[in-house]
């Protein structure tokens, strides 16, 4: 569970400063999911590496 909220957090983080730039939601709710699946794929993969 920690590692989802940690990708929500990062990814509104990321769309938040995003769309403070760029005033544009679409542009800012895609890097805001980019950044989350990419926030869950290396928790996952530093999961797997360390068992």
């Amino acid at each position: 569970m920690p590692v989802f909220i940690g990708g929500l957090l990062l990814g509104g983080l990321s769309g938040a400063v995003t769309y403070a730039g760029t005033a544009d939601g679409q542009v800012a709710g895609a890097v805001a999911a980019v950044v989350a699946v990419l926030t869950w794929l290396g928790f996952a993969c530093v999961i797997f590496l360390d068992d």
